[in-house]
């Protein structure tokens, strides 16, 4: 599987793409070391297999390593990065593309949805009685976030963020969607799309929304791809759509032809989409409808998507969401799912640069709730820009007719968001920093309290 690969070390090993990359080169034989910034939950588990340093020096580096793996969060002017050979660095998907160069890859890509997408499609192989192979940028529940399988098929939620994805040679891509997010690595968004159109002329095969304006752009040069939405032409299509909590139910048709109903473990429209992509991407696969329809109310949902910490007078929900085309979609899942309820939000920027380009459409869409409470930004590796805050955010949400805060640390807005909040209402946390420790907090003291 890894060829010569003894010793590799992660630089960045706590996140979840890293962590998942480590545990497939442990179960191919390599000896693991890595490092993260800080100490997590997650770093607990994988200090089970593998030599775990907090924080980054190049003593933490092991002698006659063969390989440097390195993910586009950790700056370039890291410090085991600087001390590495040349030779022994390696991008995170140039590592994982390495591996799987003798596999079938079903790779899962797109702006939205990668991870519910990936993680379903894995449950529905597994469920028709396949092992593949899969690696998802998420936590799974009952499932670990990689491993090799037995099956030549590979599912692999692969990342568009820093550009390194078009050196992967997919046999199947699944691709969910194309928004305007990590412009600055493409050079605006005529990049991004090309890209992706690159990426697309690499796979053999293709599964792709015909509800996304971008996606259906570009699979006009492929007349072999496979659809599905809710566009009336697209091949798997969801009619009849209706929200009961946390599930979501549709009728399933398949090539124009009724296939039954379809339980989604998921609530929102963004989730019947998800589903409609593993539904189809099965089907290419080779497994029978029945399968498919029958095997996805079974599936579980990753963690932190609109994950329900607790519901005791209080519903209170986890989220990753971190674009504002994410937001809506949640926004909108808890109306529907939970209508007639307030909605009161806690919202941590991701990145200065994101927050650059969007604060006036995150104020747009954190508007909709019924009130806000904006953090500082969470940098992931970024250096401030000057001027741009989670403060920006907040007035953007004002100035959109909404109601909202700046509370810059975490405590500061929880204590904001209690004081906010009444029995009955909807209390989410959304972002893709750290946000979920304030989240789980809120969810033990409500409980508690209540």
């Amino acid at each position: 599987m890894i060829g010569d690969l003894r010793k590799v070390h992660l630089v960045g090993i706590g996140g979840d793409g890293m962590s998942g990359l480590a545990r497939l080169l442990w179960q191919g034989g390599a000896k693991i070391s890595g490092s993260d910034a800080q100490s997590s939950g997650k770093l607990q588990e994988v200090r089970e297999w593998a030599e775990v340093f907090i924080g980054h020096d190049p003593a933490h580096l092991p002698l006659k390593v063969d390989l440097v793996v390195f993910s586009s969060a950790v700056a370039p002017n890291n410090p085991e990065l600087r001390a590495a050979s040349p030779h022994a660095l390696l991008p995170r998907l140039y590592a994982l593309g390495h591996l799987l160069k003798d596999r079938a890859l079903v790779a899962v890509v797109g702006t939205h949805g990668k991870t519910t997408t990936t993680t379903w499609l894995t449950y529905l192989l597994r469920h028709g009685g396949l092992l593949p192979g899969h690696y998802v940028g998420g936590q799974i529940p009952g499932l670990p976030s990689a491993t090799w399988g037995k099956d030549k098929i590979f599912v692999a939620e692969v990342d568009e963020s820093d550009g390194r994805f078009i050196c992967l040679n997919p046999a199947l891509v699944v691709l969910t969607s194309i928004d305007g997010d990590h412009l600055q690595n493409f050079r605006g968004f005529a990049g991004l799309k090309r890209a992706f159109s690159l990426f697309l002329s690499r796979s053999q095969r293709v599964v792709a929304s015909l509800d996304d304006p971008t996606v259906a752009e570009l699979i006009r040069d492929r007349p072999d791809a496979i659809t599905f939405g809710l566009d009336e032409r697209a091949d798997f299509r969801a009619r009849g759509i209706s929200f009961f909590g946390e599930r979501s139910v549709f009728e399933l048709l398949a090539f124009g032809r009724p296939a039954g109903e379809v339980e989604v473990p998921g609530p929102g429209v963004h989730n019947v989409r998800n589903a409609l992509a593993a539904i189809a991407a099965g089907y290419v696969l080779g497994l029978p409808l029945e399968t498919l329809r029958q095997g996805l109310a079974l599936a579980p949902r990753p963690r932190r998507r609109l994950e329900i910490l607790e519901e005791n007078g209080y519903l209170v929900v986890d989220d990753y969401a971190h674009h504002p085309t994410e937001l809506a979609a949640g926004i909108a899942a808890l109306r529907a799912g939970w209508p007639g309820r307030r909605i009161v939000a806690i919202f941590q920027p991701h990145r200065y640069t994101r927050t650059a380009l969007l604060a006036r459409q995150f104020g747009e869409v954190l508007a909709r709730a019924d009130a806000v409470v904006v953090t500082e930004i969470y940098p992931a590796f970024e250096e401030p820009i000057p001027g741009v805050s989670g403060q920006s955010v907040a007035e953007a949400i004002r100035c959109a007719g909404g109601k909202a805060l700046f509370r810059a640390e975490l405590a500061q807005a929880m204590e904001a968001a209690a004081e906010l909040i009444r029995p009955g209402d909807i209390v989410v946390g959304f972002g893709a920093g750290d946000i979920w420790r304030l989240t789980k907090e809120m969810a033990r003291s409500l409980s508690s309290s209540s």
